[in-house]
């Protein structure tokens, strides 16, 4: 059905014949919010999608996740999620897993759980953040001022309709949000416990429409047309409205480029190569492909690949250290209202020590759901972990441990990441999803998590009891950034301020490779917000 709908909207038999002004290759986050921007102002735009059309008559399922990991290829891909597993190495050991990636229309926006979080001013400024950390890469700050990007945050929020309060702790007052749902009696009495403790709640910034009988969808696909992830929203509005083609189930093999600019892109489509030609390229494949398509580009004129006369190309990646924090009330509360409610930024920079926020990870208690976070930490584990993660063990613990955490409300600790040269992503064919990665786990990572998890009990002790769900691998996969950084020194910098590459005059990366620093917390508006300044600096150059 994906290649009828394709057809559709485009005829593949034509599109080597056609210069395009953009090519979009990725539909995330950042992908499809460029492509948008740049269609609703009359540019010609192709997308490029690897994964499958979501949309129209395809099966999106009922937004309940499985009670197993889908391993199957084919299964994945029909469910929006990346087909095969990654590979790597971090300090604890090496790992094969399914990473919370998504595949198709959307990316990994068809997963998200749809918080959509600002940065703070101070993450624009990183280096003074830590002045003790001295082998890190970070920059003194970024190459835009917080304020110069505080529109395009205003922007980003009003496009994907979000929704909550405004944080106490912002100055910006002028954020138009919509509004959230009423809160849970469980939750509407933790907001009310959280200001008596001195501390500044506000409703969680969450792009949804809480439509009836709205499950979330965090890590499955919406079949209710209530999240807003990037398809929903900019995509499909794209195709539809503003005269924008895509190509899916097509996947991009590499650039060819003279020394200045991209000529063509070679992909591979119903099994033959095709090559597609455009003015811009805009590249936003996720932060673990975007830089492996460079470093597959390779050619005389780019020995080690495309855009990396830096060297910085697949380097820096940065993730969060992320920890799930169950917090249980002394006494039985309902919690029927919306899942992801509350957010607080008090720990985000205490004490002289830079560190995250704290919000409400959305999802319930349920055997089933801790069935399936008990998998999912075990495909991650080392190898020789993987044999007590047997599925009848993981099911009475998930039985006992949904009885044990009826009422609790579970919450995630996000820890800032830094950026390193030695953690990075690599091409490489031999494994199955052409690329493997190298992260060091450091140990100041490691005791900032611990001091934040430290502050936290200490200031809910009185009311609740707190509980560590997660182990010591708190790696949050799903929040990679930084491997094509931007800047304003081309020397350790793969964009310039503008988020077009150093080397090539025609070349824009729009998803969460240009974090040159990795903030304290979601990722996904920024990427939105970038996205649709970006999507103005290409609008400007194709109109020169």
């Amino acid at each position: 059905m994906s290649q009828n709908l394709n057809s559709h909207l485009f005829d593949p038999h034509i599109s080597e014949e056609v210069l395009w002004d953009v090519i979009v290759v990725g539909t995330g986050m950042g992908g499809s919010t460029t492509g948008y921007v740049l269609a609703k102002n009359g540019k010609r735009v192709l997308f490029i999608e690897k994964g499958r059309f979501l949309f129209g008559a395809a099966d999106r399922g009922d937004g309940s996740r499985s009670i197993d990991v889908i391993e199957d290829c084919d299964s994945r891909l029909s469910r929006g999620c990346w087909p095969l597993p990654i590979q790597g190495v971090t300090s604890f050991g090496e790992s094969e897993f399914f990473a919370p990636l998504g595949s198709g229309t959307g990316g990994s926006t068809s997963l998200y759980a749809a918080q959509l979080e600002r940065m703070s001013p101070i993450d624009f400024e990183p280096r003074g953040n830590y002045p003790n950390i001295t082998d890190s890469t970070l920059p003194e700050k970024w190459p835009i001022a917080y304020q110069d990007f505080l529109s395009y945050y205003r922007q980003a929020e009003m496009l994907y309709r979000v929704r909550g309060t405004h944080d106490p702790l912002n100055d910006d007052v002028d954020a138009e949000l919509l509004d959230p749902p009423p809160l849970s009696e469980r939750d509407h009495s933790l907001y009310d416990t959280l200001r008596e403790l001195n501390l500044n709640p506000y409703r969680a910034h969450v792009a949804c429409e809480f439509v009836p009988n709205c499950e979330e969808c965090g890590g499955v696909l919406c079949p209710r047309q209530c999240k807003n992830d990037a398809g929903r929203i900019c995509l499909m509005p794209a195709l539809k409205e503003y005269g924008a083609k895509i190509l899916t189930d097509c996947e991009v093999l590499r650039f060819e480029a003279d020394s200045n600019s991209i000529k063509s892109i070679v992909c591979k489509l119903n099994g033959s190569e095709i090559t597609l030609k455009a003015k811009i390229t805009v590249l936003a494949a996720g932060s673990l492909f975007s830089p492996i398509l460079l470093l597959n580009s390779k050619s005389a004129l780019w020995p080690d690949g495309l855009a990396n006369s830096s060297g910085y190309v697949g380097r820096n990646l940065m993730w969060h250290a992320t920890d799930f924090i169950a917090l249980r009330p002394k006494r039985f509360l309902p919690s029927e209202g919306p899942k992801k409610a509350l957010a607080l930024n008090d720990f985000y920079f205490a004490d002289g020590i830079k560190l995250g926020t704290f919000q409400s990870v959305g999802v319930p208690v349920t055997w089933l759901y801790v069935f399936s976070y008990l998998r999912s930490k075990f495909q991650k584990a080392p190898k020789w972990q993987r044999v007590f993660a047997h599925p009848f063990v993981l099911r009475i613990v998930a039985h006992i441990a949904a009885f044990y955490f009826q009422s609790t409300s579970v919450f995630a600790a996000i820890t800032e990441d830094l950026p390193y040269l030695e953690n990075r992503v690599i091409a490489d064919p031999e494994t199955k999803s052409g690329m493997r990665f190298e992260y060091r786990y450091t140990s100041d990572l490691e005791a900032r998590s611990a001091i934040f998890r430290r502050k936290i009990s200490v200031a809910l002790k009185s009311k609740y009891k707190t509980i560590r769900l997660s182990g010591k691998n708190n790696i949050n996969f799903g929040h990679a950034c930084g491997t094509c950084r931007f800047g304003s020194d081309p020397t350790k910098s793969v964009l310039n301020e503008k988020n077009r590459a150093h080397d090539l005059d025609n070349l824009y990366i729009t998803d969460a490779s240009f974090f040159p620093s990795s903030g304290g917390t979601n990722p996904s508006l920024t990427i939105a917000a970038n996205a649709i300044r970006v999507a103005e600096e290409i609008n400007q150059q194709l109109s020169l």
